[in-house]
């Protein structure tokens, strides 16, 4: 049987097509990823909403297969159970580290946010050796929480001790940070998702936090993590007024962190799109917002590429 997989819309190689390649894989089926074939089964992940008409118009491009169409952009169902814990297919996308989750949920219910209904709360979900390529070193995770994992310590030192490469993509909960975690933090090998970088994620998201997040910040700092090495997620558009999102955004670069600006529901208003580039381009470094020249910013990146290069 002819199996195609498309991916429409992943930012980083899709783990759930991954798996799925690997179980159609382990069964004698042919897997097909960006080539041409008259599939006999078709898989197509969305993972942005925003990207559902197109996902929706690919799927009626195969007429005679049969179509599965899942992702967070179109619906919250899981893989099977013989699926979801199998390793995943890395040659799939031909990269060499792996991705995986070892919890689902998150004791959180922020609004905005898809993990509660997706996935509920925290619960334990893998081992690290379900979805780890010892000879890479490299690990890309996708827990919502990790700090709030059942197993977060046991994880934790498990990574530390086989000195592997971390990356918590998803951002850690800078309300979870105590001396206790900050002092395991400070001895694990954290990257940024290109494993380039030394990097920790975490998330601003409201600015009610604002005691909590400087208090974070001073415990990590205390615990040898360098603020240099941290980059927090600003949540922008929802809920929040311009005035609001600039202060989060300010009280970081005054604290020597850096932010990076998440819009919500990828907002397109005359506003956001400015403030995402000026932070996300590394813009403010050279030029404050209020300086900022909204109508010429492809000048004040070129002129910040050749300070930097």
């Amino acid at each position: 049987m002819k199996v195609l997989l498309i991916d429409v819309d992943s930012k980083k190689p899709n783990l759930a097509l991954m798996k799925i390649s690997a179980y159609h894989k382990s069964i004698g089926n042919q897997v097909f990823f960006r080539q041409f074939c008259d599939p006999d089964e078709v898989y197509i992940a969305c993972i942005f909403s925003w990207n559902r008409a197109k996902t929706l118009g690919i799927a009626k491009m195969f007429p005679k297969a049969n179509v599965h169409i899942g992702g967070s952009g179109i619906n919250y169902d899981t893989l099977p159970d013989q699926i979801e814990h199998i390793t995943p297919d890395y040659s799939l996308y031909q990269i060499q580290y792996s991705i995986g989750f070892t919890s689902r949920g998150c004791i959180r219910n922020c609004p905005w946010c898809i993990v509660p209904k997706k996935e509920g709360p925290i619960q334990d979900h893998a081992k690290i050796d379900e979805f780890y390529i010892s000879r890479w070193r490299k690990l890309l995770l996708y827990d919502n929480n990790f700090l709030a994992s059942p197993k977060w310590y046991e994880n934790l030192r498990e990574i530390i001790a086989r000195k592997i490469k971390v990356s918590f993509n998803q951002g850690l909960d800078i309300r979870l940070i105590n001396n206790e975690n900050a002092k395991l933090l400070s001895k694990t090998h954290y990257y940024d998702d290109n494993f380039n970088e030394k990097r920790l994620y975490f998330s601003f998201d409201l600015p009610q936090l604002e005691d909590e997040v400087i208090k974070g910040i001073e415990t990590l700092e205390k615990a040898g993590i360098r603020r240099s090495h941290l980059m927090f997620y600003v949540l922008v558009g929802f809920n929040t007024s311009y005035e609001e999102d600039l202060h989060r955004i300010n009280l970081l670069i005054k604290e020597k962190i850096k932010p990076f600006v998440m819009r919500y529901n990828n907002r397109r208003d005359s506003y956001y799109p400015h403030l995402a580039r000026w932070i996300n381009k590394r813009i403010y470094k050279w030029a404050p917002w209020e300086k900022y020249d909204r109508g010429n910013s492809q000048q004040v990146i070129s002129a910040l590429t050749v300070k930097e290069s």
